[in-house]
């Protein structure tokens, strides 16, 4: 496994302090969402094993574009369409380029829809959001004034 590196680092910071309020989904959470989405991909309907580490808990919309962690925003994904298609892309964009039938594209949107209906969702203020980026800006910021105090400690 390679080395963690400063860049790497300043991104788990900044998450860090949005779990404190938008927590990731629990594992009851994810076993709801598996058993909701009957170990399928919501967008493909590829069949995934947990077992087998197959199965992402998705964003519907990205963290990097104002989505939240609730559960209302999670779905079972492939790795395929999760980590190299979709991307942070919108979700209703993306199930229409993965479905040209469009009654398989509508259950698909349906189901969707169902889980969220099922759980209460909390909005987030944009001033919160705000907040937590300003302040996971500026621990990245201190954090990098140190590495650079640390790379200098190399010339010595």
């Amino acid at each position: 496994m390679s080395a963690t590196t400063p860049g790497q680092v300043k991104n788990i910071i900044r998450r860090s302090l949005r779990e404190v309020v938008d927590p990731s989904p629990s594992k009851a959470d994810v076993k709801k969402i598996w058993e909701f989405f009957d170990s399928k991909c919501v967008y493909c309907g590829k069949g995934l094993h947990k077992e087998k580490k197959e199965g992402h808990i998705d964003h519907l919309v990205s963290s990097s574009c104002s989505g939240s962690n609730q559960i209302t925003n999670r779905v079972l994904s492939c790795a395929t369409c999760n980590e190299k298609e979709k991307l942070a892309g919108p979700w209703e964009e993306f199930l229409v380029s993965k479905n040209s039938d469009e009654k398989v594209r509508e259950q698909r949107k349906q189901k969707i829809s169902d889980w969220q209906k099922l759980h209460k969702r909390v909005v987030l203020s944009k001033k919160v959001l705000t907040e937590i980026q300003e302040l996971g800006d500026e621990v990245a910021a201190y954090y990098d004034e140190k590495i650079q105090r640390a790379r200098a400690l190399k010339k010595y």
